[in-house]
Order: C-alpha cells, then structure tokens, then sequence
C-alpha cells in the first residue's frame, strides 16, 4: 500500500503539533510495511493509492477537489478545533449555500464530504463535525494521538543540570494568543514558582512575543527556550524535571505536549474543553482558560500533589505511535476495499458533495 500525505502549509512555514502528528505517524505506518510519501508538489505524477489529508482547511480545498475528480480515495483528518460559538456555525450552514464565493465554512464542509473515510481525534470532535457540517457518524473514525515511548524513560537530570531548575510550571507550545501565555504570566505573578516556557514565537518579534518575553525578563527564575526540536533529550528531560505541565489554550483538540508530560510524569493542568476533558478526564487538573485566578488555582493544586498522582497506572490514553498506525491503516484498507467494491458494482456510487 502507498499512501501521500498532505499538511495545510509546508513544514518550513509553519511547524507544530499537527506537523508532528503527521511525522510520527509516518514513520509508525512505514515500520507496518505501509509505503508512506509527503506529497511533493513539484511531481508531475500522483502514483499513491490513496491521499491523507492533514486538515480540513481552505488550503486543502482544491487538492481535495482534484483528487476527487481523478478517483483518487482520499482519507482527512479533520483537525477542527471551533473557534467560535456552535450558534455562529449554525447559521454558516445556511447562509453559506447563498453566498456566490467559496467560504472557509463552505470549503471545509465540501472537504469532509468529499472524503472516502474522516479521522477525528475525540468522540467530541466526531459529533461536532456531524452537527455542524453535516459529516454522517458512520464515515468518521476516531482515533486519538499517540507519544513516543522515550518521554516515558526521560529523566530530570540533564536539564536541571543545564539550567538549574526543578520543581517548575512548564508550559510546551508556539507562543501565541491561542496557547494564552500571557494570561499564563499574570496567573504566576509574584507565586514565586518557576515558569519554564518552551516554544518558538509564531510571529517572531511581534508585540505578542515582546510582552512574553518582557514578563519573563521580569521574574527572576523564569525561563523562556525558544523552541526544542521534539526529538530533543533536552525536551524529554524538561518533562521529567517539571513539577506541573500547564497548557491554558483557548482552543485545543488533543495536545501532544500534555500527552508528552504525562508519559514523563509531570501533572496536567490543561483549559477546560470538551475535546480535552474527553482526553484526559479525572488524570488532570482543569482551569477556565481566560481566568488567571482560575489557572493559578489549577496550578497550585497540581503543583502540591505528588508527580504523577491522579495515574498509579499507566491511563488508556496513553497510546504508542504503533497503536495509531495500525487503526489508521485499518481506515485505508476499508477505504480501499470499499472502492474496489464500488468498481465491481457500477451501481455503487463514491461519496458526493454535499
């Protein structure tokens, strides 16, 4: 079986969670005999089976439209995390079909009917996509993130030796509006507990990054590391040195660096959304996001209790790489078959726009 895969955006533009997902779950499906390419866009031959989608966004728009008109089977994976109130997409719906151009809205829903199988992350994630774009249940497959069995062997000593810090709130994640680092900042404001930010700016020397680097100038004992390649010893050893991993984002589906912190041990303070409450459950500590005093009560408690207290054992979803591969590849043999099944009866027809 050959596949390709595709992100929204090159890696060189814009690198994170989602590019990592793509990444390991490449090398998951390789070590399983499945042949796996990013799609070079400067070939002038599609030779896979089939096409898997990073995304559902605007930019994967008319790669989906061209795959579909080839016959090419294509597999997404939604990565939708709303950003705004359910009533607001609800209204989209309808109003969407009577604007003469293409919407972000309208794309996406085009995008997710057009495909042969979608993967969503949560349970939570599959019935929003049913509600709000119209995907039937059946076609979507939930299948979480997985984590690298090195974070669960990471030990503390190399970056407390580098850097002289233990014990610290560690927050992993680009430095931007959406992953709340400031309100981050003012939330452990004059505890007296170390913060440990690991992360490169999404704009670099934009006023958002300024103001987070200031804050951290300001408190002795904080620390901001511009970002750690995530097979970095360094980033493992941060994990396992870190009393408390703290992620407020304002929107988030299911963040691999709080699975990461996990595996090495450190105690979960994560935003209060559906997506993540399903995760993760009663192993962590929840604020509301937008409140300081909400996130400085998380992490108080989180720090105050024994690394790794609300897990004795390790928790079901903690899975490794191998364990997503085999269910992804699960999906591209159903699809497969399904289209095989679908060329024998003239009669059966692929999935359609909506």
């Amino acid at each position: 079986m050959r596949v390709a895969f595709v992100a929204p955006l090159p890696f060189s533009i814009a690198f994170g969670g989602l590019e990592i997902q793509v990444l390991r779950t490449a090398e998951a499906l390789r070590a399983l005999g499945v042949q796996v390419d990013l799609l070079d866009p400067w070939k002038q031959a599609f030779d896979a089976d089939l096409l898997h989608c990073f995304g559902s966004e605007y930019q994967l728009g008319e790669i989906v439209d061209r795959a579909r008109d080839r016959g090419v089977p294509v597999v997404v994976s939604s990565v939708f995390l709303p950003r705004r109130a359910d009533a607001l997409y609800r209204v989209w719906r309808h109003v969407d079909r009577l604007v003469p151009v293409k919407t972000s809205f309208g794309v996406r829903r085009e995008v997710l009917a057009a495909a042969d199988a979608v993967i969503a992350l949560t349970g939570a994630e599959a019935a929003t996509l049913t509600r709000l774009f119209g995907t039937p249940r059946e076609k979507i497959h939930v299948i979480p993130n997985g984590v690298d069995d090195r974070f669960f062997a990471a030990v503390a000593d190399d970056f407390e030796q580098q850097h002289g810090l233990s014990g610290f709130a560690l927050c992993v994640a680009a430095v931007e509006p959406r992953k709340n680092q400031r309100r981050l900042i003012n939330a452990l404001h004059g505890m007296g507990m170390p913060l440990v930010l690991i992360g490169p700016p999404t704009v670099p020397d934009g006023p958002y990054a300024r103001a987070v680097a200031d804050a951290v100038r300001a408190e002795p004992g904080w620390l901001w590391i511009d970002g750690l390649p995530n097979d970095s010893p360094l980033l493992a050893s941060a994990y396992a040195a870190a009393s408390v991993c703290v992620l407020p984002s304002l929107t988030e589906g299911q963040p691999l660096a709080a699975l990461e912190a996990a595996a090495a041990g450190a105690n979960l303070v994560v935003s209060d959304l559906p997506y993540v409450r399903e995760t993760f459950g009663a192993s962590a500590w929840y604020c509301n996001p937008r409140s300081p005093s909400s996130i400085r009560r998380a992490v108080l408690a989180a720090a105050g209790a024994p690394r790794g207290a609300r897990d004795a054992e390790r928790p079901a979803w903690l899975r490794p790489w191998h364990d997503v591969a085999v269910r992804v590849e699960d999906v591209y043999r159903i699809v497969l078959e399904g289209r095989s099944v679908a060329r024998a009866q003239p009669g059966l027809a692929g999935p359609q726009p909506q």
